[in-house]
């Protein structure tokens, strides 16, 4: 059983943000992948499509987050369900860091 130790976890960063894989197959999961995401303010995702489903877990922060061009407005110890296969782009409209927790099923390649 591995404990891990999100500290100490490998950071992404990208466009003033970072984004951590806190379990994925490198840790032995076959289904699904958690990742944590920081968005400083002002900052935003470009629109993007992924084919796995993913629940998207507001920790900090607040936020838009539009799938398919419809939009949500997001906060603290909210989730949002996003189909396999839809558009998303998240933004941070808030004065502090945006953290959102993310659970995609995993897509084969």
């Amino acid at each position: 059983m591995p404990l891990i130790d999100n500290a100490q976890v490998q950071k992404f960063h990208f466009q003033g943000n970072s984004q951590q894989t806190l379990a994925g197959a490198a840790q032995g999961l076959k289904t699904f992948e958690v990742w944590r995401l920081h968005l400083t303010p002002g900052a935003e995702i470009p629109v993007f499509t992924y084919q796995g489903e993913v629940a998207a877990i507001t920790m900090q922060g607040t936020g838009r987050i539009e799938v398919d061009g419809e939009p949500a407005e997001i906060r603290p110890d909210t989730t949002l369900v996003i189909p396999a296969g839809a558009s998303r782009q998240i933004v941070n409209t808030g004065k502090e860091d945006l953290v959102l927790l993310l659970i995609r099923a995993q897509v084969p390649a």
